[in-house]
């Protein structure tokens, strides 16, 4: 960049070239040759009339704020810096600049292209400080097609290994049950042995038998209860998040039950070439045009069944955020919880789960 604050031609030049490529403008075009004398926003002004195509009204304003940060985008490293820390904050919770789905814009574009070549110089540690705008830098360079205009920024991603812990094998849990039965069959056969021994002892029992009835009946009511717990708490440990098939899924349709108000009807995505329709209960938090392109994590080991009247392939987790892709582990420790702690988490003003 020439001056401090100042686009060099060589950056007009590239976002001119991007814009083209965006657009589908032929790079013969007078706009795209001659960017010397134009400032960025002409230059975005003469492409977007060549191209035949306008920008939303509600999205003008927008496209004009990021021009004036592409234009304004210094050339000194500390206020590069500051600069990149503004448009990381931006990127918190968007995947691109206008916040309109998934799809980049021209505004994107020219974003792009004019920080592109400071970028691409910072070392690792410097790109550890400014981690939303390197995950959609990396988003762009291989969403659009700029050819060989850009060197592409080579990025240091972690692989996500999740941690759980293993799950029964069929094989031990129907070990577990033919031990429950022999030890059943045990007390059976002693409790028959008992009952053939002298009338004198019988009758001595059954007084017996009549006072520990009378005794038991006085205990406290949480004495009884032990047993119900200590069961609830055998079958949880049986429990495992592993049981589970997760699957990542893109809503591809989505629209309002007939004779449900409270539910949803999507078409989800999740690369079986074929989609799976699924009702779920987000009528009250999204609306079917919220949702549609959005992705979920989908349980889809479930069994196939009717909700009202409508086919569902699966449960829809609600609680994935749709603009982090890459957050998947705190999906797998919210599920976890959920089925380790069951009771409290259904009594929960919002479900976790909806079917």
């Amino acid at each position: 960049m020439a001056a401090n604050g100042a686009v060099s031609v060589e950056t007009k030049r590239k976002i001119a070239s991007a814009l083209g490529k965006h657009f589908s403008v032929s790079p013969q075009s007078e706009s795209l040759s001659d960017v010397g004398n134009s400032d960025v926003k002409s230059l975005y002004s003469n492409i977007l009339k060549l191209s035949g195509k306008s920008t939303p009204l509600n999205g003008q304003d927008e496209v004009m704020k990021w021009i004036g940060f592409s234009e304004s985008f210094p050339q000194d490293s500390k206020a590069c810096c500051q600069a990149l820390s503004r448009l990381d904050d931006e990127l918190l919770v968007k995947s691109v600049l206008l916040a309109n789905g998934l799809t980049p814009s021209e505004a994107d574009v020219i974003v792009f292209s004019a920080i592109h070549s400071f970028v691409i110089g910072l070392p690792q540690s410097e790109k550890e400080k400014f981690l939303h705008v390197f995950r959609w830098m990396d988003y762009i360079q291989h969403k659009e097609d700029f050819g060989e205009l850009f060197e592409k920024i080579p990025l240091e991603k972690d692989e996500f290994v999740p941690q759980v812990r293993d799950a029964p094998s069929v094989g031990k849990l129907e070990a577990d049950l033919n031990a429950k039965k022999i030890g059943q069959n045990t007390k059976k056969a002693e409790a028959d042995q008992t009952a053939n021994k002298s009338e004198p002892e019988n009758s001595k029992k059954k007084v017996q038998a009549k006072k520990e009835s009378t005794e038991e009946k006085k205990k406290p009511t949480e004495e009884k209860k032990k047993p119900a717990t200590t069961e609830v708490l055998e079958k949880d440990k049986e429990l495992s998040v592993s049981l589970l098939n997760l699957q990542v899924g893109l809503i591809r349709k989505a629209w309002k039950h007939p004779s449900a108000d409270s539910l949803l009807v999507e078409e989800i995505d999740v690369g079986e070439g074929k989609v799976r329709q699924v009702v779920s209960g987000l009528a009250k938090y999204y609306s079917p045009e919220q949702l549609t392109n959005r992705r979920v994590v989908l349980i889809t080991n479930v069994k196939p069944g009717k909700l009202r009247d409508v086919m569902s392939e699966g449960l829809v987790n609600s609680n994935y955020t749709f603009h982090c892709h890459a957050i998947i582990f705190t999906t797998f420790c919210m599920l976890s919880k959920f089925i380790q702690h069951f009771n409290a988490i259904s009594q929960a003003s919002r479900p976790l789960l909806y079917a």
